[in-house]
């Protein structure tokens, strides 16, 4: 049996259900329902893949795009979405009719039809021993004999009646007989009462004689079959016997069955690798097993090598056994396939295309290769997955191959336009009207009027290539050959090698918006220098324009620095690698992530992109239809609900009321009385489910803070820890504290055997993956890993499974573990099939539950001055900036001398003075009230000519 094996990833069957059963004399066996599910593969190979011998394919097409399979190029391993079929079959297992015990279902001691005389239990079934175990007798049904001198016909088929010894008679043989005594009876007789008035006496053999009663004799059982026919009869005496079984055969002598040594101790022939055969009673041989040779007594048999005598891999795939005549091909080398067949990646097939002896592209596609090996060979060989647009030599005739490889930019771009992300075989292509290539641009799907065929035309150009051929498979995507090239649409947003990022934007005016916000913050000068590179995604006008006046202010006001490094990257990252990565972690310490729509869009974290590649001096630039929000300020609106407040102002006289200014922050309200000046301000507050200085939403969202099962610490002075009622825990209170219970409640018992159950409020209670214990594998941890011969069963955790082939086991890749693990955290493997899951910088926790860290709320906030304001940016980011009153780095902030700034802030019976916590103040003199600005005192109180407010003028402007 030659076994097919794609991906290092093993899946075995499962057993669903019984139909019905096969019976014979013996055997009943069971039929029973397997499903199990090929290998993910590339979709657009998994057209051919077919299901083991004996399974039925249930599934059409390309399968079931449900599963990831992993690419090994080079340096490094590529996931890729993939899919695979779902087969079934009906398998039958062998079992015992009723009666019966061992592979060969003989019947119990007893016979089918009552085993063990139906006085006990016989060990049944194909995996019985045929053994029976006595039931214990009822006590208040036995019956005591009461021969006083007399022998009890006792026993199981026995009647009580006593035999009285000679001499005696009665029912219980209690009476003496004088008369006895002048019969002189022989030896072995005694004097029994006869006739039927019980009067007449004569001499009878005693119990175990046997004769006339004039001479008895012993009895011997051994003279009668009374012992098993395979059984020894050995006289003990009068009556007695023992019967003991032959050599080769096993019992208590009345009943004997064969023994088989195949079956004891499987005639002490190695399992591995032979097969014992019964010859008879007692005695079996050992034989080599199919793809088995030379026996060795003690040792065994030797594996026939396949890979050796009969390898029918591929070239480029390993041949390995993995039981005896079975072969698993492993394409290597960055190749794919069912081992039999491997295909290269992009660049490889296009090789082997146009150099095939007697191919259809033989030397038709020369001109293709020639242009993407010089200008875009590595992506097309090592990142995907990509469907690429082949035109033939043809196709390419007004093209100017060698002037376009002057401009290695230029040549990009033009095969560019003939990639697509993803992988869209003409099933796809059938099914839509559009496509994206790799510039941004889309292109439009048609039908021929008259051959039907498909053709592909970027928007903006004339030239229609029509499909060739198509679904050429490669390992990172798949190819179409097209008649025509496309048309070199020159891009909307030209590249600039000589100019710095901040430079090509400034010269845009469709990103104006967002060039002027980031020219305000210090991310201006980090774009205009060339010393590092950087990816920037950039919103349009429009986009921005589109956005909420308030959630756009909200945007710009504290939150400028969060909100504009989240668009930036510090790698340059071409359009390929975005393709062939799920995430990537912006400047804001927080994630954008990477997706494509089945026409072949890029999207960044659900954002379509306009224009791709844009290359400047320090980097790329992607442009955008829509603005990218940091997961962190996320939701924008509410997040402040301020309460305002009036009071009333300092009072002066009329003619001073100039010098009665209203407070910071406040604006002065129009009164009815010209003595009053009054003012209103707001006080700052986070709206409910936020917390923070920058109100931000609590753990588990704004609308249900803390996942419903706690109380979150919101508030302006809040930090946003959750206070978990008892039953939970975890960051926003989403696990179960008890870590064996799960559900909404925390009150359902995991079913999880042998693993770490997965103990959130939203899971249903099975295990963690990669949490099994060594051995055990499945959903609750309870089937072992290695499947049971020949039904291929994965025995439950409590099962036991003998003779068996060991097939190796490779446990998941870290990648499929994720599921279940923070988003912010990252899988790191330690070992064969062993990983840890680590948050990233600037979150903590264990790695199924990461929070971002704000620095501004440890107790050393984040190193800035006392009289600075921590002021967050991102996870485990912020800035120090030096409160009112105070200059410096907002490490060091040194008191700003207001006094002197300001001239003519103190009233001038005040004073300059510094305090240390409110800094330099206007202090009115002793014996003066007021805040500096305003002093006053009695009337008549004070220097000539003066001016001064009484106390009484103050009440008048008290509400």
């Amino acid at each position: 049996i030659l076994r097919r094996n794609m991906t290092l990833r093993k899946v075995y069957p499962a057993v669903v259900g019984h139909i019905l059963c096969r019976q014979t004399t013996k055997q009943c066996d069971q039929k029973l329902l397997i499903r199990m599910k090929t290998e993910c593969v590339p979709c657009s190979l998994n057209l051919e893949t077919q299901c083991p011998a004996g399974y039925t394919k249930i599934t059409n097409g390309t399968g079931i795009p449900d599963c990831r399979y992993y690419l090994e190029i080079k340096t490094h391993i590529l996931s890729f979405p993939g899919c695979r079929h779902h087969c079934m079959k009906e398998f039958e297992q062998p079992e015992c009719c009723q009666g019966h015990w061992g592979p060969d279902c003989m019947a119990c001691p007893g016979g089918a039809a009552s085993p063990c005389n139906r006085r006990g239990h016989c060990s049944q079934g194909i995996t019985g021993d045929g053994v029976c175990t006595c039931q214990v007798p009822n006590p208040s049904l036995h019956i005591v004999c009461n021969c006083v001198h007399g022998v009890c016909n006792s026993g199981i088929t026995g009647d009580g009646r006593c035999t009285c010894l000679s001499g005696y008679r009665g029912l219980s043989c209690d009476q003496p007989i004088a008369e006895c005594e002048a019969l002189r009876c022989p030896p072995n007789s005694r004097c029994t009462a006869s006739g039927e008035d019980g009067r007449q006496l004569q001499c009878t053999c005693l119990p175990n004689y046997h004769g006339a009663g004039t001479q008895c004799e012993p009895i011997n059982p051994c003279s009668e079959k009374i012992c098993d026919p395979n059984a020894d009869c050995i006289y003990l005496g009068p009556n007695q016997h023992k019967c003991t079984c032959q050599e080769g055969y096993r019992g208590d002598g009345q009943v004997c069955l064969p023994i088989d040594p195949c079956q004891a101790t499987y005639g002490n022939c190695p399992a591995q690798s032979t097969i014992c055969i019964y010859d008879g009673p007692g005695k079996s041989h050992c034989e080599c097993k199919e793809h088995y040779t030379n026996f060795v007594p003690g040792k065994g048999c030797s594996m026939t090598d396949i890979c050796e005598t009969n390898n029918t891999c591929h070239k480029k795939a390993k041949c390995s056994m993995i039981a005896p005549g079975q072969i698993t091909c492993m394409c290597q080398g960055g190749s794919v396939g069912n081992g039999f067949v491997c295909y290269g990646n992009i660049m490889e097939r296009l090789q082997d295309l146009n150099a095939e002896v007697g191919g259809r592209w033989q030397g038709k596609l020369t001109s293709a290769l020639s242009l993407m090996e010089n200008v875009y060979e590595w992506p097309l060989s090592t990142l995907g997955p990509f469907t690429v647009l082949v035109p033939t030599n043809k196709g390419l005739k007004g093209t100017n191959i060698k002037d376009l490889l002057n401009n290695k930019q230029k040549a990009q771009y033009f095969v560019k336009l003939h990639v697509i992300a993803g992988q869209l075989n003409t099933s796809s292509l059938n099914n839509t009207n559009i496509i994206y290539t790799l510039t941004g641009k889309s292109g439009e799907i048609s039908q021929g009027e008259k051959d039907n065929q498909l053709r592909i035309r970027i928007q903006g150009g004339r030239r229609k290539g029509k499909l060739l051929q198509g679904n050429i498979i490669a390992s990172n995507g798949i190819l179409h050959i097209i008649d025509k090239a496309m048309d070199n649409v020159e891009p909307t947003f030209e590249s600039s090698k000589e100019e710095t990022i901040m430079s090509v934007l400034q010269d845009n005016g469709r990103y104006s918006q967002f060039t002027s916000l980031i020219e305000k913050t210090g991310l201006g000068m980090d774009l205009q220098q060339d010393n590092r590179p950087y990816t920037v995604f950039v919103p349009s006008n429009e986009a921005l324009s589109n956005m909420k006046a308030e959630a756009l202010d909200y945007l710009l006001s504290n939150n400028d620095i969060t909100f504009l490094s989240f668009n930036l990257y510090s790698f340059q990252l071409e359009v390929a690698s975005l393709i062939s990565i799920e995430h990537i972690r912006s400047m804001a310490k927080q994630f954008i992530y990477f997706n494509r729509t089945s026409t072949g869009q890029v999207l960044v974290s659900g954002e379509e992109m306009e224009e791709t590649d844009i290359v400047a001096k320090n980097g790329r630039i992607y442009t955008l239809a829509g603005v990218l929000i940091p997961p962190t300020i996320v939701p924008i609106l509410p997040h402040r609900c301020d309460e305002t407040r009036s009071q009333v102002g300092n009072c002066a006289t009329c003619s001073s009321h100039a010098l009665a200014t209203c407070p910071q922050d406040s604006k002065p309200i129009v009164s009815t009385r010209k003595e009053d000046i009054c003012f209103t301000s707001q006080e700052p507050k986070c709206c409910k489910g936020f917390f923070g200085p920058d109100c931000s939403p609590c753990p588990g969202g704004f609308s249900k803070p803390c996942s419903g099962n706690g109380q979150c610490m919101d508030g302006l002075d809040g930090n946003g820890t959750c206070v978990c009622a008892k039953a939970f825990q975890g960051s926003h209170c989403q696990f179960c504290s008890d870590p064996s219970k799960y559900g909404p409640q925390c009150d359902k018992e995991c079913l999880c055997i042998y693993g770490k159950c997965d103990n959130r409020i939203d899971s249903n209670g099975i295990c963690l993956p990669g949490s099994c214990r060594s051995g055990y594998t499945g959903k609750l941890c309870d089937k072992q890993v290695v499947p049971c011969e020949p039904s291929l069963w994965l025995c439950h955790a409590h099962a036991d499974c003998h003779n068996l082939h060991l097939i190796n086991y490779v446990p998941p890749n870290c990648p499929e573990q994720m599921s279940l693990h923070a988003p912010q955290a990252e899988c790191i493997q330690t070992g064969p099939g062993e990983h840890t899951c680590v948050c990233q910088a600037g979150w903590t926790g264990n790695g199924r539950d990461c929070s971002a860290i704000n620095n501004c709320l440890l107790p050393a906030a984040a190193g800035c001055h006392d009289n600075a304001t921590c002021i967050y940016i991102g996870p485990g980011q912020n800035d120090c900036k030096c409160k009112d009153g105070f200059r410096g780095n907002g490490i060091e902030c040194t008191p700003i001398n207001s006094c002197l700034e300001q001239n003519g802030k103190c009233h001038h019976l005040a004073t300059c003075q510094f305090e240390s916590s409110r800094g330099w103040q206007c202090v009115c003199p002793k014996g003066y009230e007021g805040d500096g600005r305003i002093c006053y005192g009695n009337l008549g109180k004070g220097p000539k000519g003066s001016e001064h407010i009484s106390l009484r003028q103050i009440e008048k402007c008290q509400p």
